[in-house]
């Protein structure tokens, strides 16, 4: 593709979100802030940070259906006791959901604003075991080896050489609610939200509540 197209492409890109801004029916979010982790969940993983960002229709003045990207890391849990000969490793959760989103734009004609909003989709739970961890023979399957992804024998003994899973696919469901502010008179607004997310891992789910603060635009 020469320089030309890709510039005509983008230009055409950009005319198109500024034509939907300006009639106030697309809207778009960014922003980032601190997990908390749910049992069981939270018997694994430490609080640590994630990131939003999504893009939508607006319906009408109330109601929007928005795609939503989200990450969250969920670091080990160093307050809980964790056996000396369990593995080390960092966990991250990424999700793709549709959600749909209710708000009341300006409370009585003030600058702020409230929203609920929920939806489902797809989240993905990435574990990084550290490399130099090697499971002792005959070691029992605990719980903790469940959640980096380890398999188990029907002894109930960890498989020595079995590596521990990059990677599970499965679906999740999420809601929450939020709060904003009107930044002057543009489309532009603050936002900060709290919202449960509950993913259908087997043996141990997935549960966390990221509290975001980021900007939305309508």
């Amino acid at each position: 593709m020469s320089q030309s197209i890709r510039t005509l492409c983008l230009l055409a890109a950009v005319s198109a979100v500024t034509l939907c801004a300006d009639d106030g029916t697309f809207t778009f979010n960014m922003g980032g802030g601190i997990s908390t982790p749910l049992n069981p969940t939270g018997q694994y993983a430490g609080t640590s940070g994630n990131f939003e960002a999504g893009a939508g229709y607006r319906i009408n003045k109330r109601s929007s259906i928005i795609g939503e990207f989200m990450w969250n890391g969920l670091p080990p849990n160093l307050f809980v006791l964790h056996p000396i000969s369990a593995p080390f490793g960092n966990i991250s959760v990424y999700a793709l959901t549709a959600n749909y989103r209710y708000e009341v734009d300006r409370i009585r004609g003030s600058r702020f604003g409230l929203y609920a909003l929920g939806g489902g989709g797809w989240y993905y739970r990435h574990a990084s075991v550290d490399k130099n961890f090697v499971v002792p023979p005959n070691t029992a399957c605990e719980p903790i080896y469940t959640w980096w992804g380890y398999a188990c024998d029907p002894n109930g003994f960890v498989f020595s050489q079995t590596v521990a899973f990059k990677g599970t696919s499965v679906g999740g469901v999420n809601g929450g609610v939020g709060f904003t502010i009107s930044i002057a008179d543009s489309p532009w607004k603050f936002y900060t939200e709290a919202r449960y997310h509950y993913a259908f891992n087997s043996g141990i789910p997935t549960t966390v509540v990221p509290v975001t603060f980021g900007f939305r635009l309508n």
